[in-house]
């Protein structure tokens, strides 16, 4: 492949010389007199932030013609099925549930894994990642506030999920680590048998108490025991175990969990196949809205079995609280809690994503009492105590609702503590979890910080609170009952994003170019070129390219513990620019003389070089042919592709060389320009 480089650069060519320290010549920009940019540039911003696709000519004229008509566009690009998909991704990141494997959700099953059957695994772990975040799709599609994702008991799961949060409070692991199975006290004879030998057994029988196949499941994996073991000894149809929630929780998987023998030979788990769980592949798939409530009185929580019931329910009942975005499995395993640390660290998570402010010895707010300050660790007057005054009474009330593997609390110590709110001028006792969410949901940062999280996403820096733009914004979202869609619209359409105009924040801090983080990046060439994950972001998608592993090392949205701003590394390094140059050259080998390319994916033939170029310019770079840029830009590219040719690459190769140049283009790996 024909290096790029130089093209890539050359394709910003056409424009006015700009000095050093100019938003063309810095991702950083600090500029000394502002000069406001042109709707070619901040049209094609706000659309590739928000929906990843490119400006048309009709929409920059649009704006040209009229200013205030990009507020309209906005609320057009909202009704894209590609804003869903990146407003997912946003929530995902933003309430932090991602950043997970299988193996964070460790402690919530004790001493096993959640799932080690490698055909569902990666399921349910997306499952689990993306559960919250369509829970505010579907919460704010319905008109409903953005405060909602701190006190919904309703949430989007699948069958799959719901099994696992009915198995967590039924397993309930307290804070010695020693689970509490419910199911194994209330059926302290049963035993659970798997088999194969005899042939499928329908559910409605393995789920009658009456029925002589009551806890008969079929596994087709019990025919091969001995095989999966290597011993012999293993040879048994059927299996029979003892009464355990955790047993019968692998089966339902599809794992045989170990056992001992005949003769007492140790037979180790299995994972299994992907024929052995009873959990289908729509259990994965289907959606729903849950609302998940304590038991009435007298009532038995939900058997996490039951998979007929759950498969047709819209309710679980548990008795571990499950409220707001912070009592998610995803939550809880990115940050996990210890004998040590109490609550703490999921509490001041808890408060960066809801209020967008940590616990960090700032907070001039004294608390009325200190209920459950650790005094070993913050005695009055010790270096510690300013902090711990505060966050110890705030976290009392979660861990006297959760034990640290998060679980239910049953230690007195701790469940008979009720909790105080004490931050940031906020003082309010707590009694129940309900009380701390509703706390959060009324908090008088929950605007502020909700758009700062997007002055983040579009601008790659934060605004600056003080400035009366932002705080104009602000008074909207909160005068809008916290409708998302109005926050979107004003962030976006403000000058905050556009550079139209100035505003304190770029007066202080300068016009921001950026480059582009990874998930606008892959989610422009998947939008852009009609790409299926291409950047391998799913745990599921199966990539056979080396993409993936080049995107881990980009730039991306993800929190570090503590920090109330996402990681946002803005310079083009050369590790990003070597990075975004592989990435380009892979994906030119899917969009250029391919041979039964995917249905949907855009292609270009090496015959038509000089279409497939003005292609390059206004889909890749982004660059409609009205504007300035554009003649340039065609230009260099065709010399690109012919000095490719005259060197001695085939069409096919030079074309590739000529995509990837584009691809490299600052328009095209820059926000902002």
């Amino acid at each position: 492949m024909i290096s790029a480089i130089a093209s890539a650069a050359a394709c910003n060519a056409g424009t006015p010389a700009e000095p050093a320290g100019s938003p063309a010549a810095s991702p950083l920009a600090q500029t000394s007199s502002f000069q406001p940019n042109a709707p070619s540039v901040y049209v094609a911003k706000v659309k590739n932030i928000l929906v990843g696709l490119p400006p048309t000519a009709a929409e920059i004229q649009t704006v040209e013609s009229d200013p205030t008509q990009l507020a309209s566009l906005i609320d057009e690009w909202m009704t894209y099925p590609e804003y869903t998909a990146k407003m997912q991704r946003f929530f995902e990141l933003a309430f932090q549930q991602t950043q997970v494997v299988v193996t964070d959700f460790a402690d919530m099953s004790y001493p096993r894994q959640i799932d080690v059957n490698n055909s569902t695994v990666n399921l349910l772990v997306e499952n689990l990642q993306e559960s919250f975040a369509r829970t505010m799709i579907q919460i704010l599609s319905q008109g409903q506030p953005l405060t909602q994702a701190t006190t919904t008991q309703t949430f989007m799961m699948t069958p799959a999920m719901m099994e696992l949060y009915a198995f967590f409070d039924a397993w309930g692991v307290d804070d010695n680590n020693v689970d509490h199975d419910r199911f194994k006290a209330a059926n302290p004879t049963l035993t659970i048998t798997a088999e194969a030998a005899a042939g499928p057994i329908p559910l409605s029988e393995t789920l009658d108490p009456t029925s002589p196949n009551y806890m008969h499941w079929y596994d087709p994996d019990v025919a091969n025991a001995a095989t999966y073991q290597q011993n012999a000894g293993c040879n048994q149809d059927p299996i029979t175990y003892a009464a355990s929630a955790g047993t019968l929780h692998y089966l339902i998987t599809g794992a045989l969990d170990g056992r001992t023998g005949p003769g007492g030979v140790r037979c180790l788990q299995y994972g299994g196949t992907a024929a052995a769980p009873q959990l289908t592949a729509s259990d994965y798939s289907t959606w729903k809205m849950v609302t998940i409530r304590t038991p009435n009185a007298g009532e038995s929580p939900t058997e996490f079995y039951d998979l007929a019931t759950l498969r047709s329910t819209s309710e679980l009942v548990l008795t571990i609280p499950r409220i707001g975005f912070f009592s998610t499995p995803a939550f809880f395993a990115n940050w996990p809690t210890n004998t040590s640390n109490e609550m703490r660290v999921t509490t001041n998570q808890a408060l960066i994503v809801a209020l967008g402010s940590s616990i960090d010895g700032t907070d001039t707010t004294v608390p009325t009492t200190t209920p459950g300050l650790d005094a070993e660790h913050a005695a009055p007057g010790s270096a510690c105590f300013s902090c711990h005054q505060l966050l110890d009474p705030t976290r009392s009330i979660l861990s006297a609702n959760y034990s640290w593997n998060y679980g239910q609390q049953d230690d007195p110590t701790w469940s008979t503590q009720n909790g105080l709110f004490a931050f940031r001028g906020v003082i309010k006792p707590v009694t129940s979890v309900m009380d701390f969410a509703t706390t959060l949901e009324t908090h008088p940062l929950f605007a502020s910080a909700w758009a700062q999280k997007l002055c983040y996403y579009v601008n790659s820096t934060a605004c600056e609170t003080s400035d009366p733009e932002f705080q104009r914004i602000v008074t909207d979202f909160v005068n809008a009952g916290y409708d998302w869609n109005t926050l979107v619209r004003e962030i976006a359409s403000s000058p905050l994003t556009t550079y139209a105009t100035s505003t304190q924040t770029v007066a202080d801090q300068g016009e921001t170019v950026a480059v582009s983080r990874r998930d606008h990046l892959c989610a422009a060439l998947n939008d852009r070129l009609g790409l299926t994950d291409v950047c391998g972001l799913l745990v599921t998608t199966k990539v056979t390219t080396d993409i993936p592993e080049i995107v881990s090392g980009l730039p991306s949205d993800g929190y570090g513990r503590g920090a109330v701003a996402p990681v946002l590394p803005n310079q083009p390094s050369l590790f990003y620019r070597a990075g975004t140059e592989n990435i380009c050259e892979t994906v030119a080998g899917l969009v250029i003389d391919v041979t039964g390319a995917p249905a949907g994916v855009t292609q270009w033939s090496s015959t038509n070089p000089n279409a497939a170029i003005a292609d390059f310019v206004s889909t890749v770079m982004a660059l409609t042919p009205p504007d300035p840029r554009s003649a340039p830009a065609t230009s260099l590219l065709q010399s690109h592709f012919q000095a490719a040719v005259a060197s001695g690459a085939s069409a096919s190769d030079a074309l590739k060389s000529t995509f990837t140049a584009a691809c490299m283009a600052p328009t095209a790996v820059s926000i902002g320009l």
